[in-house]
């Protein structure tokens, strides 16, 4: 069984090895991060764990952890500020950092988009919702890989740049 296994496993290896290849050659496009880095645990964690999921062409993980990293991002940067206490919902942690010009403000209708795709894989939804991967699938008439690679692409990049953009030099 272990043999069949393991034939399987690499054969698998061997059919996907073009795209993960290309997906890192695409992510080394927009990471562009200090060599060290020093942060809370688990958004580093999810950070690197977003990469990882995404490479492996698990885009549904990819999307719901670059969007986490976002959050908790934006939310320790209002907190430095003195502008939330605490660990707010994230539309009004949205509402709050646009206020607060944490990030240009052409990010902000990107960012409010890549919640509203996310949302229906953490906060259960209808079938019909609008956001939801059903309706999508039906209204654009697309794979449900091509759309979620699509979100989950420009979910990384977004949640490099908002990374990038919240860190704080130590001296």
């Amino acid at each position: 069984m272990q043999d069949k296994l393991e034939e399987a496993l690499r054969s698998l290896d061997e059919r996907t090895l073009q795209s993960r290849i290309d997906r890192i050659v695409w992510l080394s496009e927009h990471e562009r991060l200090p060599s060290i880095i020093i942060g809370r645990t688990e958004t580093l964690h999810i950070l690197r764990e977003a990469r990882e999921v995404f490479v492996d062409g698990r885009f549904a993980a990819a999307l719901i952890l670059a969007v986490a990293v976002i959050e908790h991002s934006l939310i320790e940067e209002l907190q430095l500020r003195g502008v939330i206490k605490g660990s707010p919902k994230l539309s009004l942690v949205l509402k709050k950092a646009q206020a607060a010009s944490v990030l240009p403000s052409d990010w902000f209708p990107t960012l409010q988009q890549l919640v509203y795709l996310r949302n229906p894989f953490v906060h259960l939804k209808g079938p019909d919702h609008e956001h939801g991967l059903g309706t999508r699938i039906h209204s654009k008439n697309a794979h449900p890989n091509a759309l979620l690679e699509k979100d989950a692409q420009v979910a990384m990049q977004y949640m490099y740049q908002v990374f990038r953009a919240t860190l704080h030099e130590v001296s």
